[in-house]
């Protein structure tokens, strides 16, 4: 990875595509107008489907919210649980699949993974955006993770047990 002049000079925000989320808000908008239809009509089982479809809208707007800000300081994770995680702690960014998507993780000094939220590409949707935003982040690693990074050293080969 090379380190491009003037990549991390301002904070960068990166959030899921659209294509993440808007397909869940489309189906939670249509189940929450054939249960409003159903209920005009009164057949049953339509309380489920309107409800079904607020729980369908309200997780689309709740995902648009996760993702990674990208400061000088930390990289600032925004999920289930949100963290900080200073530049320093990062040992690496990599790239990995999981369930049909590539995700990006950060290593940390204690040999933990943490997985974003985003950037995602799903089955080579959203390639070239993907790449893009873990280019960025590792970009802003190797910007920020200061003089005192030094990579971690594989531990020494330990003699083959003999029984």
């Amino acid at each position: 990875m090379i380190v491009e002049q003037g990549a991390a000079e301002a904070n960068v925000k990166i959030r899921p595509a659209r294509r993440d989320w808007i397909w869940i808000f489309g189906c939670g908008g249509f189940l929450f107008a054939y249960g409003a239809l159903d209920r005009t009509i009164a057949a049953p089982g339509s309380t489920a489907s309107g409800a079904i479809g607020c729980v369908f809208v309200a997780e689309a707007l709740w995902i648009r919210t996760f993702g990674v800000d990208l400061t000088r300081e930390a990289a600032n994770i925004r999920g289930l649980r949100r963290r900080s995680i200073p530049w320093r702690q990062v040992q690496a960014v990599l790239r990995h699949q999981q369930l049909g998507a590539m995700r990006v993780s950060l290593i940390l000094e204690n040999g933990k993974r943490v997985t974003l939220k985003a950037p995602t590409t799903w089955w080579g949707l959203g390639e070239h955006e993907y790449e893009a935003d873990f280019n960025r982040i590792g970009q802003w690693w190797l910007a920020h993770r200061g003089e005192s990074w030094r990579p971690v050293r594989p531990e020494a080969p330990r003699p083959p047990v003999q029984g």
